[in-house]
């Protein structure tokens, strides 16, 4: 089944399930169309939500392009390309220097996990062992309990995923991944790779985990979705000063229950804006 297709069955369902949750007030008829630039890491998330606004509010347009990255959803606003863009993380010291300060609203929060190829065989790890596997110290999978299975080691880029599990995995920080990784530019080429490689391990949102059926270990016992579980990342959106009508629109329905309800069936938490 290709992504498109899986997006788009990802898509129909939770339409169907935030109409059958309610549907938020009725804002004025006219408003502008509404794009939101940027990160991967709530694309899919976001064109699920769009599809259920739009399917309610028919007069009204919000599109999800593909990912930029947090750093398109920074530098488009940053440049006044858009007055809003997608991120999953805070803009940095060389952003606010460059484009001056943002505001930053955050609508979910998504856990990180480590998931793993179709043979791997192993269902829990400890912090240390992630760690072995990453830096090439373990190569088989049959050394941390699993099958006779050689280790594919998926990296990625410095992004929020990352610096997530550099926080708070300490033997993660500093770590010099094996240079026998295949590395993943974005979100989409991690999930294509997770197909390629039997043995693979690897890391990203636990949306995208659900949305194509990968397996997520536990850390030290602990599953993503258990209260306690360390590794979590922010989705949110940076912009400056007022923002149009439509786009205030959306972000309102953002707090509904029909729009809850879709987050937290695809693995995310909502946030509750104050």
């Amino acid at each position: 089944m290709s992504r498109f297709t899986r997006t788009a069955t990802f898509v129909t369902v939770f339409v169907l399930v935030a109409l059958a949750a309610g549907t938020p007030r009725a804002w004025a008829a006219e408003l502008e169309p509404v794009t939101l630039p940027g990160t991967g890491d709530s694309q899919d998330l976001l064109r699920a939500l769009a599809q259920s606004y739009t399917a309610q509010f028919p007069d009204r347009s919000v599109v999800v392009p593909n990912s930029t990255g947090s750093d398109g959803g920074i530098k488009v606003v940053g440049t006044g390309e858009s007055p809003i863009g997608r991120v999953s993380r805070l803009p940095d010291s060389q952003e606010i220097a460059k484009y001056g300060q943002f505001e930053y609203l955050e609508f979910s929060r998504v856990p990180v996990v480590f998931v793993i190829g179709a043979q791997a065989g192993v269902r829990n790890l400890s912090q240390q062992q992630v760690c072995d596997l990453f830096s090439g110290r373990i190569t088989n999978w049959k050394d941390v309990g699993g099958n006779d299975v050689r280790v594919d080691v998926q990296s990625r880029p410095n992004g929020s995923n990352l610096q997530t599990i550099t926080k708070h995995v300490p033997c993660f920080a500093g770590l010099t991944v094996t240079t026998n990784a295949n590395y993943n530019e974005r979100n989409a080429d991690l999930v294509a790779s997770m197909k390629r490689f039997a043995g693979a391990i690897g890391f990203m949102p636990l949306s995208e985990a659900v949305l194509h059926g990968y397996q997520a270990i536990a850390l030290d016992g602990v599953l993503a979705t258990m209260p306690n579980y360390p590794l979590g990342i922010g989705l949110g959106f940076v912009h400056k000063g007022t923002l149009p009508a439509g786009t205030q629109a959306f972000l309102e329905y953002l707090q509904t229950e029909s729009a809850r309800t879709i987050m937290r069936t695809t693995g995310h938490v909502p946030v509750t804006r104050n």
